[in-house]
């Protein structure tokens, strides 16, 4: 296989962990878990899953069910990178970096909340304060109505709850993500982003020329090759285009 890149890959994801001064809330590293269920009329189709939401400088990965992680980067000149981890396998795919036009992207990714959803939305509540201060904002439509917990010092979701009903009927569908852990332990996330320093790493460009490799076989048969994720997950970790944008 051509074209490995573990060191490089090693020095992307590996930076000095401490938060600024002015980061007194300890929003700019931390390692967030989030418990996701999905309720439905038929209870057999209810569903549980998680997602671990990691911020540390100037990337954030998303790790859902312990099977694949998402990391974003930002780069200089409004660039951002995205690269894949697949855990079981511990194979990482990194794609080029995209230009973008402005750092929302970033931070819909980093925060699991688009930075125009409270501009759009009712603020119901505000309770606590500091860091510990929560925001409670509402979004409705005929056929969605969406709350929003936000601890707006920490940039971080306590909550979010979805409710999809048919023309203002009963509920058809509803999904609950639910913040269980927070840590901010630099030696705990620096593990983890070692783990992933250790995969085996492949440029995009040149899976084309490695098609005989059955790891790549698999993702292309799974999918994950050809999807480009939009970061928001639902309850059984699949992207979401869309959601929580408007």
């Amino acid at each position: 296989m051509k074209h490995m890149k573990t060191l490089l890959l090693l020095t992307a994801i590996t930076f000095p962990l401490f938060a600024s001064a002015s980061d007194t809330c300890q929003s700019t590293t931390l390692m967030a878990t989030y418990n996701i269920e999905q309720t439905t009329r038929d209870a057999a189709s209810n569903k549980q899953n998680q997602l671990v939401l990691l911020r540390a400088q100037n990337s954030v990965f998303h790790i859902s069910n312990q099977q694949v992680a998402t990391q974003w980067t930002t780069l200089p000149h409004n660039h951002m990178k995205k690269t894949s981890y697949f855990i079981d396998d511990k194979r990482a795919i990194e794609y080029e970096a995209t230009k973008t036009i402005s750092n929302q992207a970033w931070q819909y990714h980093a925060q699991l909340l688009h930075p125009l959803f409270q501009k759009q939305s009712t603020l119901i509540e505000t309770t606590g304060q500091g860091c510990d201060k929560l925001e409670h904002y509402q979004q409705q439509t005929n056929t969605k109505t969406v709350d929003i917990w936000w601890f707006p010092a920490k940039k971080l979701v306590q909550r979010i709850s979805t409710v999809l009903s048919d023309k203002g009927e009963s509920a058809d569908k509803a999904v609950n993500w639910q913040l269980t852990e927070v840590t901010y332990d630099n030696k705990m996330i620096q593990q983890q982003l070692d783990t992933f320093s250790t995969y085996q790493s492949t440029d995009f460009a040149d899976i084309g020329d490695n098609e005989s490799d059955p790891f790549f076989r698999k993702m292309i048969n799974l999918g994950f090759i050809e999807h480009s994720a939009s970061g928001f997950y639902d309850s059984e970790g699949n992207s979401l285009s869309s959601a929580h944008q408007h």
